[in-house]
């Protein structure tokens, strides 16, 4: 359930993910990021918010990762057919899901902006169940008192905040002119959009389908970039 009277135009922009719970599908991968961002682009004729999320792996000299994806909420509609009872009571008029259109075998995400204000913060979850929340900043080191703050915040809504781990913030800094030159590189859009070039690989690649999709991409993810 997304926060009531959400505006995607003033949502949109720059986020750093400063804290972060990640369990279950959603977190695969994610497990040794630094300096994960995102960037959100409303779409006026889609009526649908694209997101551009990366991360460097490991340390802050490690090897950077990314994903494209969109967000669309469902209409009036479409909503009354699928809220729950929660959401009848709490009268939420949003419901939003992620999904990856390069990627289409990844099944929707919700993508339930909790809580924000859109200039410092946002309380993100990306999960049916409570598996995965990230909190957001405009700014990449608001302060332990602020992550603490929103930690604590996400008990009202069943999660524990022991649990909800900070990430790193411990890149070299980098202004959004300089992030918006980085994104427009072809390698990034390659990476965006799941458009790799071709390997040219001495041996063959063992892949075993009884994994997951995610420990799958991982292994593709090495082979570029490790």
């Amino acid at each position: 359930m997304t926060a009531n009277n959400f505006n995607p135009i003033r949502y949109s922009g720059r986020w750093f993910e400063v804290a972060s719970l990640k369990r279950g599908f959603s977190g695969q991968g994610q497990e040794d990021c630094h300096c994960t961002q995102g960037v959100y682009t409303f779409d006026m004729e889609k009526r649908a918010i694209q997101v551009d999320t990366f991360c460097v792996h490991g340390s802050p000299d490690g090897y950077i990762t990314g994903i494209r994806g969109n967000v669309q909420c469902l209409s009036e509609g479409d909503l009354e057919k699928n809220e729950t009872v929660l959401e009848k009571q709490e009268m939420i008029k949003e419901k939003c899901y992620l999904r990856f259109p390069t990627l289409p075998f990844i099944p929707k995400q919700p993508y339930d902006v909790i809580a924000t204000d859109y200039d410092n913060f946002a309380l993100v979850s990306g999960a049916k169940d409570r598996s995965f929340i990230q909190i957001y900043s405009r700014t990449p080191n608001p302060g332990p008192e602020f992550i603490e703050k929103y930690k604590f915040y996400l008990a009202n809504f069943g999660y524990d905040p022991s649990k909800i781990t900070d990430t790193p913030q411990d890149c070299q800094s980098m202004t959004d002119s300089h992030l918006s030159a980085m994104m427009s590189m072809s390698e990034m859009q390659q990476a965006l959009t799941n458009q790799f070039p071709a390997l040219e690989l001495k041996r063959s690649v063992q892949f075993d389908p009884f994994t997951s999709v995610f420990d799958t991409l991982k292994k593709l993810v090495q082979l570029y970039f490790k």
